[in-house]
């Protein structure tokens, strides 16, 4: 064992640290305002650790443990070295002074069970965190804890400061917080504040068995699987608050738990699968819920869905984007229960030609779907007439004529009327783009007033909008290049299924929605 080494600190240091001094959401304990004064200095190596005192820690080599409350101000580089707080710790505040700290085969930082434990990036450092692909067990490394920052059960953590944190994951998950349990108590995991980057390519960025909380901060994530993942319920901001900015720039799914609620916060996500999925397959009997009330989300799914919950999915506030670019059978919003609009701004596009749920409209919205065309029989309209053809031109601003009037039909309204029509030999594959990958497009209301405007992210045979500029049985105009689309206004209950299943109306004829 290396000898422990004591640094001479000056008594008194002219830059102070405020710390974290925000209430923890689940323990309630208040992390007080700290200095990097006050705290005892550690400076990592890659052969030792020096400390200005011995209390409240042990040494081996470069292994560091935290053994008492108190603050610990931690600095230097250590290509193998580690940092663990014991079992049943409770008021420990870690400052980040500017560590790299890697470790080669097991995490660079655990937070035993029981454990309570603010890790904070002090203002204008950076600090980075690494493992290698040694530290996940499926390759029978016995010391592997399957991520960068171990977090085990009935553990409250925090993550937070002014500064900047990196977390490079080779080995599995960034960030792991562990479960709850009769013996080891509640398990939370909170960032805030913080300028957190995780590039996890293996697994999940962030993975909490509990409670996932992010309350403020700036996150930028690049994650193998999930992005930001609880196995109960994840939180994104709070109420009256800015919320963090989240930008996932790459990921299987983005937001996922059982329960998910966003209450403020800048969001933008860029999926295979789901952006934001409300699920837990080893939960029976679960209430699974997606609750958004406010915040901004500008979210895309190349192959997924956008928006999915395997119980209800509520949007009350907030400003919401989603598009899907999977036609087969992916909606920008689906739900095995019930999708309520009750609030907010909400623009969902995608490239199926409907949503396979159930829709209750308590803030009227507005529905723009090209359901398949070929081999579909004519809907007449009230006047006799078959739509489509001359009314609405192709996506290049060219008006068909002839045979090809019969197949690019304007895209007709969802309704859930018990009279619409239904059309035939669609099963639901062959879709009509309606806005095309890069186009621009508006809504408009009779008097030409730009409700929304926005670029197609990828190709869309069917769009939902609703915000309170709309009215029930008011007509929109859905305007790209020289094509017009026109739909009403409506509210309720509304019936919308996929693909050639969906029955359909002329954009123009007014049916009466079933309440």
């Amino acid at each position: 064992m290396n000898k422990l080494r004591i640094l001479c600190v000056p008594a008194l240091m002219t830059s102070l640290l405020m710390g974290c001094a925000q209430t923890n959401a689940v323990s309630n304990t208040t992390n007080t305002s700290q200095t990097i004064a006050d705290g005892i200095k550690i400076a990592f190596t890659d052969s030792a650790i020096n400390t200005s005192s011995s209390t409240g820690i042990e040494v081996d080599g470069t292994n560091l443990t935290i053994t008492q409350s108190g603050t610990y101000v931690l600095s230097g580089s250590c290509t193998n070295g580690s940092v663990k707080v014991k079992k049943g710790t409770t008021g420990v505040h870690i400052i980040l002074n500017g560590l790299t700290l890697a470790s080669q085969d097991t995490a660079p930082i655990v937070c035993a069970k029981s454990s309570e434990v603010t890790i904070e990036a002090a203002e204008n450092t950076e600090n980075t965190f690494s493992d290698t692909e040694n530290n996940n067990d499926e390759n029978g490394n016995t010391n592997a804890e399957n991520a960068v920052i171990k977090c085990k059960d009935g553990s409250n953590v925090t993550l937070c400061g002014s500064g900047t944190l990196n977390i490079q994951a080779n080995g599995k998950n960034g960030i792991k917080s562990g479960a709850s349990t009769d013996t080891e108590g509640e398990a939370s995991l909170t960032i805030q504040d913080l300028t957190l980057h995780i590039e996890a390519s293996v697994n999940d960025a962030v993975n909490a068995e509990n409670e996932l909380n992010v309350l403020s901060g700036t996150l930028t994530i690049s994650s193998g699987d999930d992005a930001l993942h609880s196995d109960m319920t994840l939180n994104i901001g709070k109420d009256g608050s800015d919320g963090p900015d989240i930008t996932i720039t790459d990921c299987n799914e983005g937001l996922e738990g059982a329960t998910v609620n966003v209450y403020s916060g800048d969001i933008d996500i860029v999926s295979t699968d789901d952006c934001i999925n409300g699920a837990n397959a080893d939960l029976t009997d679960y209430a699974y819920q997606i609750n958004i009330s406010g915040g901004t989300i500008t979210a895309y799914s190349s192959a997924g869905d956008g928006l999915d919950s395997n119980g209800d999915l509520t949007i009350s506030g907030g400003n919401v984007t989603v598009w899907t670019a999977n036609a087969a059978d992916n909606e920008p919003l689906d739900a095995d229960g019930t999708v309520t609009v009750s609030g907010g701004t909400v623009l969902a596009a995608g490239g199926s030609s409907g949503m396979g749920v159930n829709l209750e409209a308590t803030q009227p919205c507005v529905v723009y779907s090209n359901a398949g065309t070929m081999g579909m029989q004519d809907v007449p309209t009230n006047d006799g007439k078959q739509f489509g053809g001359s009314q609405t031109p192709n996506m290049n601003g060219e008006k068909p004529s002839g045979d090809q009037q019969m197949n690019e039909k304007q895209p007709p309204e969802m309704s859930g009327g018990n009279d619409a029509q239904t059309p035939q030999g669609n099963p639901g594959g062959m879709q009509n783009t309606m806005l095309s990958e890069g186009s621009s497009f508006t809504i408009t209301d009779s008097d030409g007033n730009v409700l929304y405007e926005g670029n197609a992210v990828c190709d869309a045979s069917y769009v939902f909008f609703s915000s309170s500029d709309i009215t029930s049985g008011t007509t929109y105009t859905l305007t790209s290049g020289d094509t017009t689309v026109d739909s009403e206004g409506q509210s309720g209950t509304i019936a919308s299924g996929m693909g050639g299943g969906a029955p359909m109306n002329h954009p123009n004829r007014k049916e009466e929605k079933s309440v």
